[in-house]
């Protein structure tokens, strides 16, 4: 179901989201959300995800492919360390 409510940007750059949009999208206080401009110039406005979940949505996302995620970590783990030691490129 699509919801549609109208709001004014004030001089600040500050938009209120409406109530309707908040409860809808379950917004509370402190919530943060992220705002993305599509190709099309369509906003799409959303609650901020925490990291540490979508790095879990990856890491079943990769699984789902077989790809080892435990030895991508090695080899990145050793990739950094030879960065960081000077050993690296």
């Amino acid at each position: 179901m699509a919801v549609s409510e109208d709001a004014t940007v004030t001089s600040k750059g500050q938009v209120t989201i409406p109530k309707r949009i908040r409860d809808e999208l379950g917004l509370r206080a402190g919530t943060e959300i992220e705002f993305t401009i599509e190709e099309d110039g369509t906003i799409r406005v959303r609650p901020k995800e925490p990291a540490i979940d979508r790095l879990r949505a990856v890491k079943e996302q990769l699984s789902e492919r077989d790809v080892d995620v435990e030895e991508m970590r090695r080899e990145s783990k050793t990739a950094w360390s030879s960065h960081v030691d000077g050993d690296g490129a």
